[in-house]
């Protein structure tokens, strides 16, 4: 099941300058290096995994690559919406658009049947977001202080990217070769 909350810029008509500024990263790349990413505006191209409780880039590829406090995270990137201001660590100053779901979800569906769900990546922009004790903490607007363990669906993700755009879906080169 692939669940479609996905942004603002038509597909794959983002500006020059978005592609000159924003780096395209996969999962394994954004969280081998997650403090040079996190607050800033990137693009995530990757495997998807998605329930009914949310959706997430994953990084088969890399597991065990985001490890706090001798704890090993699981390779995701969960997606969370730029209203979701309880778990939004940094300023965010884009909106969500609705328009390029349609686009994105018409051409996931072709692709769908003929490519299983591994073997499709989708992209999308927004701003990264990794977990650590110290910005985790947080004071809701009654000014009580809480801490959270982790983003997404049961706090399971390291990392969040708060979408802005959807950007492409395509297959993955070579996906199922035994190569």
């Amino acid at each position: 099941m692939f669940v479609f909350v996905v942004a603002s810029s038509a597909l794959g008509q983002a500006s020059s300058m978005d592609k000159e500024t924003i780096p395209t990263l996969t999962v394994c790349d954004a969280l081998s290096h997650p403090e040079k990413y996190d607050g800033k505006m990137v693009r995530i191209r990757d495997q998807v995994r998605s329930t009914d409780e949310g959706a997430a880039f994953v990084g088969d590829t890399c597991q065990g690559i985001f490890v706090t406090d001798g704890k090993v995270w699981p390779s995701g990137i969960a997606w969370t919406m730029p209203t979701d201001l309880i778990f939004i660590l940094h300023p965010v100053n884009f909106s969500y658009d609705w328009a390029a779901s349609k686009r994105l979800r018409k051409r996931w569906s072709k692709l769908h049947k003929r490519f299983p769900d591994r073997c499709i990546a989708v992209t999308y922009s927004g701003m990264f977001e990794s977990w650590s004790k110290e910005k985790a903490r947080k004071t809701d607007l009654k000014g009580q202080k809480y801490e959270f363990e982790g983003f997404g669906h049961l706090n399971s993700a390291p990392a969040q990217l708060v979408l802005r755009s959807a950007d492409d879906v395509a297959p993955i080169p070579n996906c199922g070769d035994k190569n």
